[in-house]
């Protein structure tokens, strides 16, 4: 007797003795690992974005199963901090097994994949370190196949000639901009203008499939192919969901497509997010580069880039502690100026304040979530790493304040002594 039927024989005996178990499943065994680290990493000409990241690069690793699989996910936390998991495709309380995962953990999810589609997974400490883990570069695309065709596919009797995972996402300079939802760059798979500078090459009449996910976090994007109608789409990648001949497909943070296209003729076609000002100018611009002799390309996955950093970056973008000076501008405040700053996405804002000797500076906290602890918490303190003297506010809530005055000039470099990554600077002067 062969091991599926054993595995029914055995349900059914469950059943009828009253005892419940374990659904038989028909499918492989498929089994990932995902690192936790922090790295410097690049994301366009010069510019290097100091993330958090799965395995080192930001989207993470593509994991591909097929409806039914059993899936297993390692989370490995090689970090200082802590992370965690929640992955989308699972339908079960992920963060009960790998949540709140301490510096050097290494725990197990296992699932069964039910749900075909396109699903997002991103780190998962639990409370405020969800959004602001995201915000830090720790997501990426998790796809499941179904075992039914796609119309297209079905329809043409083949498989697409050409595969393309799009995550699109948002990077933010400092965590205002991240709670007011003010991105520095919008892109396609961790890079600036990726697909410009290496189009994407096609054949006049391949067939091309995109698996799309705007990650967000925050905006709603609006995936579309200049010169070109989307012959059908799928919400979710679920081939149930389908809808014909699209200008476009409509996607808030965590909303996912599979979009069947046939590409109709010669000629660059452009991939654009069609909202313009926010997201287009900022990177979230591709092309696909169509003509008869184009050499042939299975797929276009959705993992960053892993490029070395350039010795001298023209920017360093750093959204938890100081970067390049001309995102993390210094605020001179003048004599009888009041001196407020804020905790606000992990960050401190502004993250370098100057000051004139004996002026009295305020922290105020606009982390709403500041409920849970550790990383998990929205709660914050300022503590002096170094500098002409010590300072150490309380542990400050949701708008609590806390006052002092600096009489010794100098620079002061202070962190969050709960997220210790989280770092800001006051120079006071004479």
């Amino acid at each position: 007797m062969d091991k599926k039927r054993i595995r029914l024989l055995v349900s059914f005996t469950l059943l009828f003795l009253g005892i419940s178990g374990p659904a038989p499943t028909s499918g492989a065994t498929k089994k990932f690992e995902l690192v936790a680290k922090q790295q410097d990493l690049v994301i366009g000409e010069g510019v290097v974005f100091k993330a958090m990241t799965f395995n080192g690069t930001l989207p993470g690793p593509m994991l591909v199963v097929d409806e039914g699989d059993t899936v297993e996910i390692t989370v490995r936390n090689e970090d200082t901090v802590t992370h965690g998991l929640s992955v989308h495709a699972a339908n079960a309380q992920t963060s009960l097994v790998v949540g709140n995962l301490a510096a050097g953990q290494s725990k197990t999810l296992t699932f069964q994949a039910d749900f075909p589609g396109v699903f997002m997974y991103h780190c998962a400490p639990g409370g405020h370190g969800i959004m602001t883990h995201t915000m830090g570069g720790m997501f990426g695309m998790i796809v499941v196949e179904p075992k039914q065709k796609y119309k297209l596919e079905e329809q043409l009797g083949k498989k697409p000639d050409l595969k393309v995972y799009v995550a699109q996402h948002e990077i933010y300079a400092n965590g205002r901009d991240f709670f007011d939802g003010k991105p520095l760059y919008v892109m396609f798979n961790g890079y600036n203008f990726r697909y410009v500078k290496e189009p994407i090459p096609v054949r006049p009449g391949d067939y091309v499939r995109f698996y799309y996910l705007n990650v967000g976090p925050n905006l709603t994007s609006t995936f579309h192919a200049v010169g070109g109608v989307w012959e059908y789409i799928y919400y979710g990648g679920n081939p149930n969901n389908v809808m014909a001949g699209t200008q476009s497909v409509l996607s808030g943070p965590t909303d996912s497509w599979v979009v069947d296209w046939r590409v109709p003729a010669e000629g660059p076609f452009t991939l654009v997010s069609h909202a313009f000002g926010t997201q287009a100018i900022k990177g979230a611009i591709g092309v696909l580069n169509s003509s008869k002799g184009a050499p042939r390309v299975a797929e276009v996955r959705s993992e960053g880039p892993d490029l070395k950093a350039p010795e001298k970056p023209k920017r360093i973008v750093a959204p938890f502690e100081v970067g390049s000076s001309d995102l993390d501008r210094p605020v001179r405040f003048q004599r009888g100026d009041r001196v407020l700053i804020q905790m606000v996405g992990n960050s401190f804002w502004p993250k370098v304040a100057e000051i004139p000797v004996g002026t009295e500076v305020t922290w105020i906290n606009e982390e709403v979530f500041d409920l849970l602890d550790g990383e998990r918490t929205g709660q914050h303190n300022a503590v002096v790493i170094k500098g002409p003297g010590a300072f150490a506010t309380p542990m400050l809530a949701h708008a609590d304040k806390f006052t002092l005055k600096l009489t010794k000039p100098g620079e002061y470099e202070y962190f969050c002594t709960v997220h210790p990554y989280m770092k800001g600077r006051i120079r006071v002067y004479k």
